[in-house]
């Protein structure tokens, strides 16, 4: 185990030791994934002490979360009102205390398959994350910063230090809904994140993106073809019919041993139907019929 004293010397470190190193900020997933015998690190470099990336601030019009953030601090920010209320349903429903007081952004990011609920949020606000090494930074977006399952484009030398995305304006909102055997304390079934710009007097739908943990494979993605019927139509309830059934033949999802296709192909389009209700609660002000 290597404890870094400051963010330098984490960097420094991971500079001159990039084999068979593992980082680990509060070991929620990775510690189940080393008993589990899925990795076998010779190295964990320890990231809690790094305190300077616990945060959620808003400059320039850009919204930051710092890796080390966890999850018990999201719901606690008060900029996740109103507009962003959809990351205070992710930690409502991420798990009990001893994993939402612990667990991080970062990780959570970086875990990198169809279990993590913060994935599909991001993926519809469009969010990017903020890579640095001792010498260089660079910016991701998180559609491209996750490459498959456990697979992302992180370099040996890197670490993450944020996401970060657009503010979005008054005519925007976004919800999350996720299916489990229990409302929380378990990896979703299905999770589903909806990104809704509309005009208020003509209900016309000026923007919105879909994400699900699963749209084919068995990373988080976006359920392109559905968003491009949306874009453009009044909302209402003829959309969300054709919408319905686009989104139904878009989605490839398969069994695994939590749950079979067929539930998860029941239980997508509700999910998506009740998020986008919500979207369109706030901005509209009434209910689609769902």
């Amino acid at each position: 185990m290597y404890v870094p004293e400051n963010q330098t010397d984490l960097l420094q470190y991971l500079e001159q030791n990039q084999t068979n190193i593992q980082l680990i900020a509060n070991g929620s997933d990775l510690i189940n994934r080393i008993q589990r015998k899925q990795v076998q690190p010779k190295i964990l470099v320890d990231l809690s002490g790094l305190t300077e990336l616990s945060y959620v601030k808003k400059e320039d019009g850009i919204v930051k979360i710092g890796a080390m953030t966890t999850i018990s601090k999201l719901f606690e920010s008060p900029l996740f009102d109103s507009k962003y209320a959809a990351f205070r349903e992710v930690a409502s429903k991420f798990g009990g205390p001893s994993i939402v007081n612990v667990a991080t952004v970062g990780g959570n990011v970086c875990s990198a398959s169809s279990s993590e609920d913060l994935l599909p949020l991001f993926l519809v606000l469009d969010a990017e994350v903020r890579l640095r090494s001792l010498n260089s930074e660079r910016i991701v977006k998180v559609e491209d910063f996750v490459k498959g399952k456990r697979n992302i484009d992180l370099k040996r030398n890197e670490i993450m230090i944020e996401a970060l995305f657009r503010d979005i304006d008054q005519n925007s909102t976004c919800a999350f809904e996720k299916i489990g055997m229990r409302n929380s304390l378990i990896i979703a079934f299905v999770n589903c994140a909806v990104y809704l710009k509309v005009a208020k007097i003509t209900k016309q739908v000026e923007e919105i993106r879909i994400a699900f943990n699963r749209v084919k494979g068995k990373i988080p993605g976006r359920a392109r073809k559905t968003e491009d019927l949306m874009r453009g139509r009044r909302l209402d309830e003829k959309c969300l019919g054709d919408t319905i059934i686009t989104l139904k033949n878009e989605l490839q999802l398969s069994s695994d041993f939590r749950v079979s296709r067929d539930y998860r192909m029941e239980v997508a389009p509700n999910s998506f139907k009740r998020a986008l209700t919500r979207c369109a609660e706030k901005l509209l002000g009434e209910k689609l019929l769902v």
